[in-house]
Formats: structure tokens, sequence, C-alpha cells
């Protein structure tokens, strides 16, 4: 079973800086290095267009408490960040994660859009947990938690364009 979210966040700067930022990677390695508790670290990028290969530790304490129980150590996660050009204020891109280890994993069609000095951060988002009979009560703990690293997120490229403009 497949647990799907929308998930939307803003981020108070117009498109341009907003995708600009993302085309820097010294953006997703601030981001990787902030976003959990646990810095993270970027494998691979590239701008034109735009594709971050993260690598994050989650560790054990954040995660839900429904998935503490089930898991013995910090979680590795591998996300993969996609973003095209900016397009009529719109810029579109896709999100995929997949915890190492085990078997969770998180696709995201994302969508950043203009709205004159603001950007909205969309991300429709499908979690599954592909454990028998324990899969669908953690899903939506799991969307929980993407929903709140969206927040994260966009929390952090507002001050990351702030403190490098």
């Amino acid at each position: 079973m497949t647990t799907h979210s929308e998930n939307t966040a803003a981020i108070n700067f117009p498109i341009d800086k907003v995708h600009e930022a993302l085309s820097n990677k010294a953006y997703w390695e601030y981001e990787a290095a902030h976003i959990n508790d646990e810095p993270g670290e970027v494998n691979e990028f590239s701008a034109e267009p735009i594709k971050a290969v993260l690598f994050e530790l989650l560790p054990k304490a954040a995660l839900p408490e429904a998935v503490r129980g089930m898991v013995s150590q910090d979680l590795k996660l591998k996300r993969v960040v996609e973003f095209g050009p900016v397009a009529g204020d719109v810029s579109t891109g896709t999100v995929h994660a997949e915890v190492k280890g085990a078997p969770v994993k998180f696709d995201a069609e994302a969508k950043l859009t203009g709205q004159g000095d603001k950007t909205e951060l969309f991300a429709d988002v499908a979690v599954e947990v592909a454990i028998p009979m324990m899969g669908a009560v953690l899903e939506p703990k799991v969307a929980e938690w993407v929903e709140e690293f969206l927040t994260r997120e966009a929390s952090l490229i507002e001050k990351f364009i702030s403190d490098n403009q």
C-alpha cells in the first residue's frame, strides 16, 4: 500500500532567487549540513538541470515513535532531488528517497511556483513502507515526517538566500 499526501511550504523570496539557490552546490552542502541533526553530504551535483544526490543520516530519535521500535540504529537515506528550468514562473521536479536497509521509500512530484516576491514549494508525495501488516500503519507517520522535512527545507532555502545575497 502507498500513502499519498500533498504538502505546501512558502519561501519568502521570488522564484528566480530560489531557483538560483537550488542551482548552487553551496546551497545543497548547506542543506545537507543543517536539514537533520546529523550532517549529511552531497554525493553528486549538477546545475543545469538541477540534480542533487544527498546521503543523509536520520537519527533514530528523530523518527516517528511508531517506527523507532522497529529499527535498531540510525537510518541512512539516499535522496535525489531534480528541478528543471523556470518557465512561466514555474519549475517542476522530482524527489526520490530510499532508506538503506529498510523497506521505506518516498517519491514526490515537486513544483516551485513564483507568486511575486514569494515562491510556493509544492510536493505531491507517495510514501511506501513495504512491511506486511505494518506498512499501512507506518506510512502516515512517515508522510507526516516528510511534511515537516519540507517545511524545514523551505526555511533553509530562505536562510541560505538571506545569508548569501
